[in-house]
Formats: C-alpha cells, sequence, structure tokens
C-alpha cells in the first residue's frame, strides 16, 4: 500500500472518527486527508516532485503529522530532522540528503537562521508557527490554504523511497536509512497486528515522532487500524498523566528513562491511569526494578520492544501474553532472529553471539551510501551489532552492543561525531569519547581531552562551544582534562582503556 492511500482508505472508513488530538485541537480522519491534499497541492504547484526529498525540522505537532502525509501523496521522499538537532547538524543531513524543500517551525528558527539554505540547494523554505521566522519565508499556513480541488496525486509505485530516517552509528556522521512505502507497509501491519491495535485504540504519543519508534511504532500503525493518536510535545510525567486521564489513552510507548521519570511521579502524585491497555517500552534496557516498580504502582506489566531505525520494531515481549521482564521477547510478526558467531554461522540456543534480523519492514539501504548497506545486510539478514541469546521458549535477551554507539536514553550518539566538535576548539589537540553506565539515562558521555601544550580551556569555556555544534543530548556529561590518551596497538583511541578508566573514577 502507498502510505497516501492509508490516510484516503481511512477517511472513507471513518470520515468522522477523531484521527489526531493536539493541544485544544482535534482532526478528523475526513478533516486530516483534506488538508494534506491542499498542503501537497501546495507543494507540487511551489515545484516539488515525486522523489523530491522534503527536510522536516519541526517539533511534535500537526504540521509534522501533515506534513509526512503531504510528502506521501506526493511521492517526495520525507527527511525527518531530530528537533534536537544543532544548526551543523541540520546542515548536514540537508547536503547528505539532497533536500530541495525545508519545513520548519518557529521554535526551531534559531538552529535554521545561520544557514546559507539557498548554497545548501533548499529551493523553498516554509515555517510554520506564524511568529517572527514566518515572516523570513513563506508561511507553512498559506500551503494549507491551497484549492486542491483539481489536483491529481502522481503516480508511483511502492517500490518509490518515502521516508530517510538519520541515525548516529560508529562512524562520525549520521547515515540515512531509507524506506520504501513496501517497507513501510509491512512495519505498519506488522506492528498493528503484533501489538494487537484496533480502532478503539487511543495512542498517546510523548515521544518525538521525527524518530522512528514514535513515527513508525505508533503514529502510523494506530492510523492504519482506524484509531485516535494524542501528540505531545516535550511533556513532564504529569502532563503524561493527565493527558491518559483527559483522552482515555489506552496505549503508551516511552523510553526507559522516561518511564523512570513517571513512575518517581506516581510514586508521590495520584493518577487515573485505568484506561491503559498497554505500556511499551524501548530504545534501551529496562532494569529489572523499573518493571517492579511500575507494575507495583499501576497493576501492569511493561512490555518490551527492541528494534533499530534500520528495521524498526523486530521483537516484542507480547502486550497480551507471557512475558519474561527482562528480555527483548519474542519475533513480531513475518520476522525472524537468529544469533551468529564471528565466522557468521547460526549457533545454539543459549550461547552468545550478534543478534540478526530478516524481515520485511528492514530499510532498503542507505540513502547514497551502498558500501555501508552492503556491510550492514547480508543475504538479508541485517546485522544489529547486538550481543544476545535466545532460550528454550524462543525469548531473545540483550547481553551487550558489539558496536561503540553510545546509548543515553534511547538516543543514539556517535563517539567519533561528538570527538569532532570537541576537537574543532584550537586549544584541543585531541579526544575521546565514552558511554558510561547510568542508572537513569543507561549511558552518559565523557569526554576525554588532551590539550596543545601551552594551552589554557576548561569545563565552563569547552562545553557552551561543544553545544553550539550538537545536540544538547550529545553534548559531554563530564569532560575530563589528562596529558595524554591510551592509544591500541593500530594507534587509534582505546575506548576500552577510556572506559574502564572512567568506571573506575565512578567507583572511587
Amino acid at each position: 500500500m502507498l502510505q497516501g492511500e492509508l490516510l484516503k482508505r481511512a477517511a472513507v472508513q471513518w470520515p468522522d472518527k477523531t484521527a489526531i488530538v493536539f493541544g485544544m485541537e482535534s482532526w478528523t480522519y475526513g478533516m486530516l486527508d483534506e488538508v494534506t491534499d491542499r498542503l501537497a497541492a501546495g507543494l507540487a504547484l511551489a515545484g516539488v516532485a515525486t522523489g523530491d526529498r522534503v527536510a522536516l525540522f519541526i517539533p511534535n505537532g500537526i504540521e509534522l503529522a501533515c506534513s509526512y502525509f503531504a510528502c506521501f501523496k506526493l511521492g517526495a521522499v520525507a527527511v525527518p530532522l531530530n528537533n534536537r538537532y544543532a544548526h551543523p547538524e541540520v546542515r548536514y543531513a540537508i547536503e547528505q540528503s539532497g533536500a530541495t524543500t525545508l519545513i520548519t517551525h518557529d521554535d526551531l528558527w534559531q538552529e535554521v537562521a545561520p544557514l546559507p539554505l539557498a548554497a545548501l540547494g533548499i529551493q523553498r523554505s516554509y515555517c510554520a508557527g506564524g511568529g517572527e521566522a514566518s515572516a523570513q519565508v513563506r508561511a507553512f499556513e498559506d500551503l494549507t490554504r491551497t484549492d486542491a480541488s483539481g489536483w491529481q496525486a502522481p503516480t508511483f509505485n511502492a517500490d518509490q523511497p518515502t521516508a530517510i530516517l538519520y541515525t548516529s552509528g560508529t562512524t562520525a556522521k549520521p547515515k540515512g536509512v531509507t524506506y520504501s512505502h513496501a517497507t513501510l507497509s509491512h512495519s505498519n501491519r506488522i506492528q498493528s497486528q503484533t501489538a494487537q491495535l484496533s480502532a478503539d485504540d487511543v495512542n498517546l504519543i510523548s515521544m518525538s515522532f521525527s524518530h522512528a519508534a514514535a513515527f513508525t511504532g505508533q503514529l502510523l500503525p494506530t492510523l492504519l487500524v482506524g484509531g485516535t493518536c494524542v501528540l505531545l510535545r516535550n511533556p513532564t510525567p504529569r502532563e503524561v498523566v493527565e493527558a491518559i486521564a483527559t483522552h482515555r489513552a489506552t496505549r503508551l510507548q516511552m523510553l526507559p528513562a522516561s518511564l523512570e521519570d513517571l513512575i518517581e511521579y506516581l510514586a508521590d502524585n495520584k493518577g487515573d491511569l485505568s484506561s491503559v491497555r498497554s505500556c511499551f517500552a524501548g530504545g534501551d534496557a529496562v532494569p529489572l526494578h523499573v518493571h517492579q516498580q511500575f507494575q507495583e504502582l499501576t497493576g501492569f506489566e511493561v512490555a518490551k520492544v527492541c528494534g533499530m531505525t534500520e528495521c524498526l520494531t523486530f521483537s516484542m515481549n507480547p502486550p497480551f501474553g507471557r512475558k519474561k521482564l527482562g528480555s527483548i521477547g519474542l519475533p513480531v510478526i513475518d520476522a525472524s532472529l537468529r544469533i551468529i558467531d564471528e565466522q557468521g554461522k547460526e549457533i545454539p540456543r543459549g550461547q552468545t553471539g550478534e543478534l540478526q534480523v530478516k524481515s520485511p519492514a528492514t530499510m532498503v539501504g542507505y540513502w547514497n551510501n551502498p558500501e555501508a548497506t552492503a556491510a550492514a545486510i547480508d543475504d538479508g539478514w541485517l546485522h544489529t551489532g547486538d550481543l544476545a541469546h535466545s532460550d528454550e521458549d524462543g525469548y531473545f535477551w540483550f547481553v551487550g552492543r558489539k558496536k561503540e554507539i553510545i546509548i543515553r536514553g534511547g538516543s543514539n550518539i556517535s563517539p567519533l561525531e561528538v570527538e569532532d566538535a570537541i576537537d574543532e576548539n584550537p586549544a584541543v589537540l585531541r579526544s575521546g569519547v565514552v558511554g558510561v553506565p547510568d542508572a537513569h539515562f543507561g549511558q552518559i558521555v565523557v569526554a576525554y581531552v588532551v590539550l596543545h601544550a601551552g594551552a589554557s580551556l576548561n569545563d565552563d569555556e569547552l562545553r557552551p562551544f561543544v553545544a553550539e555544534r550538537l545536540a544538547a543530548y550529545k553534548v559531554p556529561a563530564r569532560f575530563v582534562f589528562v596529558a595524554d590518551l591510551p592509544l591500541n596497538p593500530t594507534g587509534k583511541v582505546d575506548r576500552h582503556a577510556l572506559l574502564a578508566q572512567a568506571c573506575m573514577s565512578d567507583q572511587n
């Protein structure tokens, strides 16, 4: 199914049913289909064609949801950008994707304003929010007023790319994970069926749906089955609890760190969670004590899900079946998991090796990066880079990360990307970055910094320098200034030695 058809069919089947709620406003399926037709027609009249990339630097809200579906209907490729990006990261994603259109928001304009958009290839820019920034470029709202009565959607097939989702890996720069209409359709079907979503569900989306988890794990599957999505923007635990009660939310999905914040709030405050049927958690390991505390406070269990931007959700603790707390559950519908050794051979249950996944919801590949695509996918099997094992019941258990990626609160951080930002400071000779275990976030970023001889630099000077170049969650929690860094036999920074040093420091 083409993703634009998803909304068209839903609008025919449930025209007056509420599809999306944001703030004090709501949109029925019929209204959502109509406004996204107008938006698509407006973009088409402005010159956006099938295959063109449209960068979406927009916080949670109706504008982001509508922009996705306008791209789907046009056959354009949606390029959602993490709304925590600093302007160098926005610039990189625009350049790497080849985006020719940018849709942004007043709340994020400060990261767009310094960019030479025309020189980056942006031919048209739009800003939502109605504030001062909108006066500098075309208003997003003008697009939604386009007369679409005579507009005909272009024809294209399900193999047409539909979204590029950026994720940080073990290289210094993020890679663009590319999905087609067909692969997203498989993902919608797989996730809605495995999670047993229905038209009666109200899915509370508190995570940014510029990310795969909320975009492909909540928004699209819920709209596929005729449910309702309640959108929140950077909510506090109190606002989450109030939204659950107000909208009688039946489904939640949270990062482990946010789940811990919710537990802390509920321990001291009463909240009506009686409408909730299931709560999913993913993006990082969920500690056993978090599972136990949540169950004690709410009366139901958290269902752990596991996935990655390259393959979305591929395993899940059954939301309405037997859960093994601490495990990443069973393969979702139509997905196959296996554990391999260093030689690439499948190994028996109980033994630890690299987790591989095969699923029709796997990415098409990395945008303009065939070498990385070939390295990631072997005969249809995707390398996750994670270490795991399975038990006698077929449940899988995450053991550790083969990659050096740091995962802070469910967000991927490349050590090399952080090091590049630190090393731009003229006082810095070299740096080494590691992810140190943290009870709340899973991992935090710690940077070891070597200065040039005679140079002077301290934490208060380096921190804002790095913060100008990276999203806030990537900025190290600690900067440790050292005389030199340990090197491995090939002359590279020995991260294992640095991590051991950081952990030793935490214990002292």
